[in-house]
């Protein structure tokens, strides 16, 4: 259930809850209404009882002389008698009325307590007597009228007298005390009770709103508390995998349970990892497979060869070709751009309609990237197609071209940087070969040193080591690794003779730092350069060559301690003459002095040789012994350029 109709559920629970509360009190109000409005004709009854009984009374004092009552000290003589009588009947008439609104009151007819119900019962019983008794005193009386229409003052001592009006008077004062002191008494009690009895639903309704308001606010709560921890949880989710994936952990998976939009999103952000860890194992997997083809390439064909096979293996294109510009046979002095190597559905691809896209490249080197919309024509059967430059010592010499055929989809935006990066990697690769052949065939000691340093089991442990650092997540160090690696290169790379100070120590310290993916902290550096020095001349590869022996004949057999490399630049006096001195120093395995000038041709002779070319009038010095160590102390007072 995703996010969006759970909150539609929830939304519907407040909606109904708020709709039963109002329900609820539209009922309670009609309920209370309905009450009170019995309660209201129940007083009403008790003043047409009252009537009733007032009129009675009014009856005695009209009919008989006040000797009926032996209360009385004064003669009453009153005319009204049929007046009275009338009003009476209608009193009786209206209280009837009144007593059957009463009783037929909606909350009266739904009363459920079992005491009322008897109540009730007996409240009707009682009235239909009541009314009897009146009915018949009404007939007594209209009897007596008949007998006794002459209204005088015999007629009171007449009635008196006569024996056959006793019963009458039983029958009047049974009534008078059975209407008044019974059902009249009986009914204000039931009216009481009934008032209590509302008074009491009244007090459950409230009491059952205010538990029903405290249920829907609890379980509204909790609800609503469960599913924002719910949510939290989730998001806490999303937030820690993203963090571990910023720090280069490419293996992290999201594992979200469910159909909600976390549970899509959890599939995307894995999607995501895979691709970027597909990526950075691409370009290791890419740079690994060229390098280890280097051990057995002799010539550029092969290489190229090399280099666009790795390309069809370790990335997602099925297509790749290579031009380098040569020389144009049809034009003495001209140059044009041939077709090295291609493979995968090379065939498929017309490359004439591509000819002008890679001359462009050429002139300007800039990449050129054309999706289905942009390719023309002859080229409608490739999903998208990349052209990138070739760039050997600051100049295009060739493209690397790689497509992708369709139905299979386009390059994305990650996928065009990792074979921009391939593509400046075999610029360096095939440089470096040619840089090769170049040390091979001019044997110079310059070359040399760099051939030492390029030799192919260096870069194949700093590639082990980069394999290292992405199984470890290690983004970050991974990135800086290449980009130690690709600046190693380029300084490898330059033709100048003469560098500075300052871009020999820097050259020196991507080679520690890429020597440390090997050795972890079993290698531990420190570059210190005297400050106004750094720019100062010197052999290029003068310090590189020292500090590889350093770690490789000094460090590494070392075994019960961290091996520590010192480099360190400053200025000296001497013989009141300004002087720049270079240390390097070591706590490695040492070595005999005696046995230096057996190994003259490699490392310390070769920097020996280059520096004494350089100043003539330096001094080089070395002190080692065994497992003490080796120091290297160069000094120097100017550049000699000849």
């Amino acid at each position: 259930m995703n996010i969006r109709t759970k909150l539609m559920l929830l939304s519907i629970l407040f909606s109904m809850g708020a709709l039963s509360f109002t329900v609820l009190g539209i009922a309670s109000l009609q309920r209370s209404n309905d009450i009170n409005d019995s309660i209201k004709k129940g007083i009403e009854l008790q003043v047409r009882s009252r009537d009733v009984h007032s009129l009675m009374k009014d009856m005695v004092f009209d009919i008989f002389v006040p000797k009926v009552y032996g209360q009385l000290k004064s003669y009453t003589y009153s005319p009204r008698t049929t007046v009275t009588l009338r009003k009476w009947r209608v009193a009786v008439d209206v209280y009837e009325q009144a007593f059957d609104e009463f009783m037929r009151t909606q909350s009266l007819l739904d009363i459920q307590e079992d005491e009322l119900l008897d109540q009730f019962a007996t409240a009707t019983t009682m009235h239909d007597r009541a009314m009897d008794r009146l009915e018949e005193l009404n007939r007594s009386i209209e009897e007596l009228n008949r007998d006794f229409s002459t209204i005088d003052e015999e007629r009171f001592d007449k009635i008196f007298s006569d024996d056959t009006y006793t019963p009458f008077f039983e029958e009047f004062r049974d009534t008078t005390y059975y209407f008044v002191d019974s059902f009249e008494s009986f009914m204000n009690y039931f009216i009481d009770q009934f008032t209590q009895y509302g008074i009491k639903l009244e007090r459950q309704v409230y009491l059952m709103y205010g538990f029903l308001a405290l249920c829907l606010t609890v379980s509204g709560v909790l609800i609503s508390m469960l599913f924002s921890k719910d949510i939290l949880e989730k998001i806490s989710r999303v937030r820690a995998a993203f963090a571990r994936i910023s720090k280069g952990d490419f293996s992290v998976r999201l594992e979200i349970a469910g159909h909600d939009e976390f549970s899509e999103l959890a599939e995307h952000f894995n999607s995501l990892a895979q691709d970027l860890k597909h990526n950075v194992n691409t370009i290791l997997l890419l740079t690994q497979s060229v390098g280890d083809s280097q051990q057995e390439v002799f010539n550029l064909d092969d290489l190229f060869h090399s280099v666009v096979s790795s390309v069809i293996q370790e990335t997602q294109v099925d297509t790749a070709f290579i031009h380098m510009i040569g020389t144009d046979p049809k034009r003495p002095g001209g140059t044009q751009i041939k077709l090295q190597s291609q493979e995968g559905r090379s065939a498929d691809v017309d490359l004439q309609a591509i000819q002008k896209s890679i001359e462009q490249v050429v002139q300007t080197g800039k990449q050129k990237i054309c999706y289905a919309p942009q390719l023309e024509e002859r080229l409608q059967g490739l999903s998208s197609l990349i052209i990138m430059p070739l760039v050997l010592r600051k100049e295009v010499v060739g493209t690397l071209t790689v497509a992708i055929h369709a139905p299979d989809p386009a390059f994305t935006d990650l996928g065009v940087t990792r074979l921009s990066t391939f593509a400046e990697f075999a610029s360096l690769i095939v440089d470096n070969h040619m840089k090769f052949a170049e040390l091979i065939t001019k044997g110079e000691a310059e070359y040399q040193a760099l051939q030492a340093q390029m030799q192919p089991h260096f870069i194949y442990n700093i590639l082990n080591g980069f394999i290292g650092l992405n199984r470890m997540g290690m983004k970050q160090g991974l990135e800086q690794s290449i980009i130690h690696l690709k600046d190693m290169l380029r300084y490898t790379q330059d033709a100048r003779r003469v560098t500075t100070i300052g871009e020999e120590i820097a050259f020196v310290e991507n080679y520690c730092l890429l020597q440390k993916l090997r050795f972890s902290e079993r290698l531990d550096y420190r570059l210190k350069v005297e400050a106004g020095l750094e720019t100062v001349s010197i052999p290029r590869l003068l310090l590189q060559p020292l500090v590889e022996n350093a770690v490789i004949h000094g460090i590494e057999d070392l075994q019960d301690r961290v091996g520590v490399l010192y480099v360190e630049v400053f200025g000296t006096l001497e013989d009141g003459v300004s002087m720049v001195t270079i240390v390097v120093t070591d706590n490695g395995v040492g070595f005999d002095l005696s046995t230096l000038q057996e190994k003259e041709h490699i490392g310390i002779g070769n920097v020996r040789r280059r520096f004494k070319y350089a100043f003539p009038h330096s001094s080089f010095t070395v002190k080692s012994s065994h497992n003490n160590g080796t120091e290297i102390r160069m000094a120097f007072h100017e550049m000699h350029n000849s």
